[in-house]
């Protein structure tokens, strides 16, 4: 018993020191991509997605090697990876090095209320650690924990990211992301290897993937922007954007720490349609309605409605298969998700334009319609049932 609530704690360490240096990189990299390289939003635009889709193919693949080769080698390969990404841009900003880095850290701004943002690779391998040291009873209230401890950190983080030079921030995330190298040491995870690469859960597996298509083109198609869009339509600071953004992180983190008390209530399904619903008029109304404290305000709320429910729809998911397959399901969801996002972003770059910028907002609402639709379609009535019967 305490090895295990150690070893959660030591991964509470490596999430919180993670998030840290990813906060600061969330705000550092939109600057000086738009300030010192001067790209335009379609340009960064398809640098985050090519970011998206790699962390996507990052995530996969980790959640495989969590499976089939162990947890904590897999925790140590990927979180080694954003430490890389900033040494790159330390050593020298250009194009190349912005592309670069963006690619192995997973710069895109896109899920990272999930952990599946800026050094997301890492976020099925921890998943699946928590996974095992919980039960389908604890684990909800677990990952909304680490959630909470993380996202605080990534507010910290982004709060850091307008205060110094973007050299001092660099160094300062660098240093960070380096901790949780020295706590994986000491997590003692469970001997859990997978046999065949075929899965049992292969079903499940599918029906999560698609539900993570939807969910990872809906952010890909607005959620990278928004910060680059109060620069260029209202030319906002660095440092007023930064405790905009803070603000935005800690009113989602805390209402995570809701997500037992949402899934004691309403359930799963319900927490999803509520949530998840609720942003289709507000990213509706986004583009059209010019004013930048209705526009801040929309912001503000917006990531709180889309991560509340994550906690209550990761806890359901690892429940549904068995621990050998845990790592996997977790790559594939984050990685269909990350990767539909790659695809959103792309589709929405070259419509980052003054006349044209409601477009992804509206084929926003009309896809996140449709996810509610099959998330219902696949886990109502005695889907779900059935397919927690896993654990």
């Amino acid at each position: 018993m305490s090895n295990t609530r150690n070893s959660l704690n030591y991964l509470a360490i490596i999430r919180i020191m993670r998030s840290v240096s990813a906060g600061i990189i969330s705000i550092v990299y939109p600057y000086i991509a738009i300030k010192m390289l001067h790209f335009n939003l379609s340009t960064l635009g398809l640098v985050y997605a090519l970011a998206a889709l790699f962390t996507a193919l990052f995530s996969i693949a980790f959640g495989y090697l969590a499976d089939f080769i162990g947890r904590k080698l897999s925790l140590l390969f990927s979180s080694l990876v954003l430490t890389i990404s900033i040494l790159i841009l330390l050593i020298k900003i250009n194009f190349i090095t912005a592309v670069i880095a963006a690619i192995l850290g997973g710069i895109s701004n896109t899920g990272a209320m999930a952990g599946g943002g800026i050094g997301g690779a890492v976020a099925p391998v921890q998943n699946a650690l928590i996974a095992d040291f919980t039960t389908r009873k604890n684990r909800t209230t677990l990952i909304s924990l680490m959630a909470f401890f993380g996202n605080i950190a990534a507010a910290g983080g982004t709060l850091l990211g307008g205060i110094f030079s973007y050299r001092i921030e660099l160094e300062l995330a660098t240093i960070i992301s380096i901790i949780p190298l020295i706590f994986v040491y000491f997590i003692e995870s469970q001997h859990i290897r997978a046999k065949s690469i075929k899965m049992k859960s292969g079903n499940v597996t599918l029906k999560f993937s698609i539900t993570g298509i939807l969910n990872g083109l809906t952010s890909g198609l607005v959620t990278p922007f928004l910060i680059p869009i109060f620069i260029v339509l209202y030319d906002v600071s660095r440092s007023y954007m930064s405790i905009y953004t803070t603000i935005a992180s800690l009113i989602a983190t805390f209402s995570m720490l809701l997500a037992p008390k949402i899934d004691k209530a309403l359930g799963f399904l319900r927490s999803i349609y509520i949530t998840r619903g609720l942003t289709i008029p507000l990213i509706l109304i986004f583009p059209f309605i010019r004013i930048l404290p209705v526009s801040l305000g929309i912001y503000i709320i917006f990531p709180a409605l889309r991560v509340i429910a994550i906690p209550i729809q990761q806890s359901a998911m690892l429940s549904m298969v068995p621990p050998e397959e845990r790592g996997r399901i977790s790559g594939l969801n984050q990685g269909s998700r990350l990767g539909f996002s790659s695809i959103g972003t792309f589709i929405a770059s070259p419509f980052m334009d003054i006349s044209l910028i409601y477009l992804p907002f509206v084929s926003y609402s009309v896809f996140m319609a449709l996810n509610i639709y099959l998330y219902k379609r696949f886990f109502g009535g005695k889907n779900g049932s059935q397919a927690f019967q896993a654990e």
